[in-house]
């Protein structure tokens, strides 16, 4: 893989920008900073996918399979018994990216698919030759409150491929969704954090822009884009060509300074490649990370 050339090349305007402030920091504590500490509770929360994640997937009698690629794929060849679910099926819009406003609702079409919390659930999708529908599903059900995601791709299951259609899910009580805010960052906070890099540097808040090298380096082709000083990763380096968190990311940004208990901030044009993202590091250990689910684009709308 090409992340650690990737990151160096990168993160060098953004990490030269801050050396001052760092050395700075340190002369007036009269320490290094340290890590956030990660509690107990904090490690139980993604307890199921960061255990999960390293090991093949294991369908059971109980797995719910959540297909996330398009219909007509969809159609074409699909896992036995899986069910079509894209990513938008949990957005308030496709155009924003913004998670459902409704807990409720989200709740009830879950229910209808047969997932509840304990629910184990398998999504596949296209990997890293798609755009992470399957990552931001994965994420957005965690947010819901559903412990146990796995994510793949589609082909990891070409042995359970079936021409017959699905039987109806088997139907679960809606459940009271306690939606996981901490999961994601309003844009008034982003906007604020792209402003304090000094502060970000000593709360140890990292902002990573996984859109792809083009819309990174031409700013989206907008001029009047905003620079937000970020590390640049594309999301698919976070998955493996099997569609799996990549268990090599944590190292690589361990190397850079990233560590798992650093405050992370993923962004992409409408929070659905930062969502797989977010996905990724939350089942590689990294206990506090958000998905800016207003995007890039959020930024773009305000300025002339």
């Amino acid at each position: 893989m090409r992340i650690t050339n990737v990151l160096n090349i990168r993160l060098a305007p953004f990490l030269n920008s801050v050396i001052a402030i760092l050395v700075a920091v340190h002369m007036l504590s009269g320490c290094t900073t340290q890590p956030t500490k990660v509690t107990e509770s904090e490690k139980r929360d993604f307890e199921a996918i960061i255990d999960k994640s390293a090991r093949p997937i294991e369908l059971t009698d109980q797995t719910v399979i959540l297909d996330a690629r398009s219909s007509f794929d969809y159609g074409l060849n699909r896992v036995r018994n899986s069910i079509h679910f894209p990513w938008d099926n949990l957005a308030e819009t496709t155009a924003s990216g913004e998670v459902m406003r409704d807990p409720h609702r989200a709740a009830m079409r879950l229910s209808l698919n047969g997932i509840e919390p304990h629910t184990p659930v398998v999504i596949v999708g296209y990997g890293g030759s798609g755009e992470g529908g399957e990552g931001r599903l994965a994420w957005t059900l965690l947010y819901l409150g559903v412990q146990d995601v796995q994510v793949a791709t589609v082909e990891t299951f070409r042995k359970n491929y079936s021409a017959n259609a699905s039987p109806p899910a088997k139907n679960v009580p809606v459940w009271p969704v306690k939606a996981r805010a901490d999961l994601q960052v309003s844009r008034d906070e982003f906007v604020k954090l792209t402003k304090d890099p000094k502060g970000r540097m000593e709360s140890r808040t990292w902002i990573i822009d996984v859109r792809s090298d083009k819309e990174y380096f031409n700013k989206s082709g907008s001029k009047n884009a905003p620079d937000i000083n970020a590390i640049h990763v594309p999301w698919n380096e976070f998955y493996n060509d099997k569609g799996r968190p990549s268990q090599t990311l944590k190292a690589k940004l361990q190397a850079v300074n990233v560590l798992p208990g650093d405050r992370v901030i993923l962004v992409s044009n409408k929070g659905v490649r930062s969502g797989a993202a977010a996905y990724a590091l939350l089942a590689l250990g990294f206990n506090r990370v958000q998905n800016f689910t207003a995007g890039w684009n959020s930024l773009l709308t305000d300025r002339s």
